[in-house]
């Protein structure tokens, strides 16, 4: 398994989010956000159809003597059962608010920089530089978490890795590209550097889906594989319904099933 073969949708992801940004710096205030909103949707359409072709195998594969798709509702109900008595979604909520929020003393001073600089005694010019470099921190790390923190990257990523498909991943990509340029019209070029520590974490996730995968002779025809990645897809599907803004199950709730379908399909297998 070569290297390009495992990690292609990282580097196509790392791409579009290089040209979001590109985009977003040369549009500026001029980006609609209901235009990106609705690129978002029609997005979501496509992730659901990926979501469903993903699936399909639940209908067609056989697990020992039970269809593939009994197995694949327990681990959805156990996972779902785990994560939310782990609370996992509200767990993930408040780390990233508490890594995205600012404190409201500060926020207050940052809509006036005079008032700032008269709170610490410095230059009221220095406040401003001061304001400027922590929004656009600020913007950095929220880019970070809204790029690398989710479903997708896991999905998307061990689904590279062990399989070759980065057909996930692209769809994740589109996504962030879109996402990059709304952010780069409000802070430029300086999102670029977003790139690196999103390298750093997805490069890592797709080689350990190729390293999940040797043993396993031909991925693509690994029964037990092929069960989890199927698993996976419903995941994707309800992912969709969230673009969509349509009710879904809670797809961080319920990610521990993705370690719980190998268990399960080996076991049945």
């Amino acid at each position: 398994m070569g290297f390009w073969w495992a990690t292609s949708g990282t580097w196509i992801n790392l791409a579009a989010v290089l040209l979001g940004t590109l985009v977003g710096w040369g549009l500026g205030r001029r980006l609609n956000p209901a235009l990106a909103d609705q690129w978002r949707r029609w997005l979501g359409v496509i992730t659901l159809l990926l979501g469903l072709a993903m699936a399909k195998p639940l209908l067609e594969q056989r697990l020992g003597a039970l269809p593939a798709v009994l197995p694949a509702l327990v681990a959805l109900v156990l996972g779902s059962s785990l994560g939310t008595g782990l609370n996992l979604e509200a767990r993930l909520g408040r780390w990233l608010a508490r890594h995205q929020q600012i404190p409201a003393q500060q926020v207050d001073l940052q809509r006036d920089p005079d008032q700032q600089a008269r709170h610490q005694q410095i230059p009221a010019q220095q406040a401003r530089e001061a304001n400027s470099g922590l929004a656009r921190a600020g913007i950095l790390s929220g880019a970070f978490l809204l790029f690398c923190v989710g479903p997708m990257t896991l999905l998307g990523c061990l689904r590279n890795g062990a399989l070759g498909e980065p057909d996930l991943l692209l769809v994740k990509a589109c996504l962030d590209g879109v996402s990059s340029a709304v952010l780069a019209s409000s802070v430029g070029l300086t999102l670029a550097w977003v790139l690196l520590p999103m390298a750093l974490l997805q490069l890592p996730l797709s080689l350990a889906g190729a390293a999940l995968a040797l043993g396993s002779g031909d991925p693509t025809s690994a029964p037990v594989l092929i069960f989890s990645a199927a698993v996976g897809g419903l995941l994707v599907i309800a992912l969709a319904l969230e673009l969509l803004d349509l009710p879904h199950p809670s797809v961080s709730n319920a990610m521990p099933a993705l370690l719980l379908a190998p268990l399960l399909g080996w076991g049945v297998h």
